[in-house]
């Protein structure tokens, strides 16, 4: 199944469910977490930017758009990602078959005085580079 049909669902909560039952037998997490990053992969397709005030505005539920924000910052200050494990997923869930294309790009953000070097890997699918690891 591919990630883009989860976007095809009337609502919001049946398409983060959707995702979250693809995501499971893929990544051995805490529900929690896997509930988390279904949500969060849902409102990056809906609201198509990684700026957190703007992702938080695509999550579903009542809770204020302060609340996805502090949520989005735990998860990302507080979890080590498995890239591995990530890199797997991505390829399982989009079908893509090989051989692959390969991307690499190095992209550079200045947040103040603070200089962050973006280094990823991705594979290419109809056009598409998705991000399977990378390093700051």
């Amino acid at each position: 199944m591919r990630i883009t049909t989860f976007l095809n669902h009337k609502t919001l909560m049946h398409q983060v469910t959707r995702l979250q039952a693809a995501l499971r037998p893929h990544l051995p997490w805490h529900g929690a977490r896997v509930g988390f990053l279904a949500a969060f992969l849902i409102a990056l397709l809906r609201v198509k930017t990684v700026n957190f005030a703007e992702l938080a505005t695509g999550f579903s539920g009542k809770a204020h758009t302060d609340s996805h924000i502090k949520r989005l910052h735990r998860f990302f200050r507080h979890y080590n990602l498995n890239t591995a494990q990530i890199a797997r997923t991505v390829v399982a869930l989009m079908q893509i078959p090989q051989p692959w294309v390969l991307s690499v790009d190095r992209t550079q953000w200045q947040f103040g005085s603070c200089v962050f070097n973006l280094l990823m890997l991705g594979v290419v699918h109809q056009g598409v580079a998705f991000p399977l690891v990378w390093c700051v």
